[in-house]
């Protein structure tokens, strides 16, 4: 989970309502977010990959808070 606030995004709460997914994960602090969430999980299933081997079957998902007023999120799949 990350959280990037107004002031840090640049925009108000009443701009993020209207904007669409695609435009808001391309805002860069959201990139920015969505890029440390990706190395954080991918460093956690390599640590559940080495404990528990091929037994698990992981969706892992990372989230980015635009403020309180939209969340970003990322699914990644791994495993069979």
């Amino acid at each position: 989970f990350k959280f990037v606030s107004l002031k840090e995004s640049g925009l108000d709460g009443k701009t993020l309502e209207k904007m669409d997914a695609e435009a808001l994960r391309a805002l860069p602090a959201v990139r920015e977010k969505q890029r440390e969430a990706q190395e954080g999980l991918a460093r956690y299933r390599k640590r559940l990959k080495r404990k528990f081997g091929d037994a698990l079957r992981l969706r892992s998902f990372g989230v980015v808070a635009l403020g309180f007023e939209r969340l970003v999120t990322l699914s990644v799949r791994t495993g069979k």
